[in-house]
């Protein structure tokens, strides 16, 4: 009778930390092998493949602690492929990944590259043998699509650009671009793709008014700033095609501009701006400026 009741004990524990676990998982997302388009001239395109962007794009979305990051790099998988082989044989200890089982995402972060440029111009500096004025810059522009992978539905889709430059500095010879102008181009990049992503799957909404105070569900990990200014929005009833029954998603009706005034560890607070507060309510949507 014991043992009885200690299996029913253990099996209702085992029960409610699966729920617990299953209710409170992250969202699992994935970001796929870099595309670079066709337009990018072939030695730029080969700095770019070769360059640390998707490995720059995983660090932000990992570092923002949303989503529950997989990786679908063809090297990391190869090796996960290995280790479980290797579980599953004579030599392995245990039953440690012997299961083969690789969690699926639910959405797919997919990145093209449409423009690249990282180099460094130079002029000649009058009466200076070997004497250059040099100055180095990169630029990027991706597009970026978010796909439901249990639907292959593209549930988002955004540019991102990014640069960098420094100022001109005199140099013995012309030489190669500092490397550091392209590491800060694709760092920047990769921060407000993990920004724009999180906007996309998890939006930007508010969650009470208290006074002059509007309170957001967004805190000091969201990479919003202090003093920055978004557009408040109504939303309203679903569109649903009459045709093939798609929803289209909502209409939306910008009703107030704010302003972010403290940023919490969870919840930030923005203030008005331009609008009334008094017509913003809990589960309105904030959004950036399209620019």
């Amino acid at each position: 009778m014991k043992n009885f009741w200690l299996f029913v004990v253990m099996f209702v524990f085992l029960s409610v930390t699966g729920a617990f676990a299953e209710e409170n998982a992250k969202y699992r997302v994935a970001v796929s092998d870099l595309i670079v388009s066709d337009l990018v001239p072939a030695k730029q395109a080969e700095i770019v493949k070769n360059s640390s962007l998707i490995a720059d794009i995983e660090n932000a979305i990992r570092n923002g602690r949303k989503f529950e990051l997989l990786t679908r790099r063809g090297s990391a998988l190869e090796a996960i492929r290995k280790e479980q082989e290797f579980a599953a044989s004579e030599f392995a200890a245990g039953d440690a990944a012997a299961s083969g089982n690789i969690a699926n995402a639910q959405s797919l972060v997919q990145v093209e590259v449409l423009q690249f440029n990282f180099g460094r111009s130079s002029v000649k500096v009058p009466n200076l043998q070997n004497k250059f004025k040099v100055s180095d810059h990169c630029s990027i522009e991706l597009s970026v699509q978010i796909i439901d992978t249990e639907r292959g539905v593209v549930t988002g889709s955004f540019p991102i650009k990014a640069s960098s430059s420094a100022g001109q500095s005199v140099a013995n010879g012309v030489g190669a671009a500092n490397r550091s102008i392209l590491d800060s181009t694709l760092e920047k990049a990769a921060g407000s793709l993990a920004n724009m992503l999180s906007d996309t799957i998890f939006p930007i909404m508010v969650i009470a008014v208290k006074n002059q105070d509007i309170w957001i569900n967004r805190g000091n990990d969201s990479g919003m700033k202090v003093g920055e200014v978004f557009e408040v929005f109504e939303p309203g009833e679903s569109l649903i095609d009459p045709v093939t029954g798609e929803d289209l998603g909502s209409t939306e009706t910008h009703v107030a501009d704010v302003k972010v005034t403290r940023i919490n560890p969870k919840a930030s607070i923005v203030q008005m701006v331009k609008g009334d507060p008094a017509v913003i309510s809990a589960g309105y949507i904030l959004r950036r400026p399209v620019k």
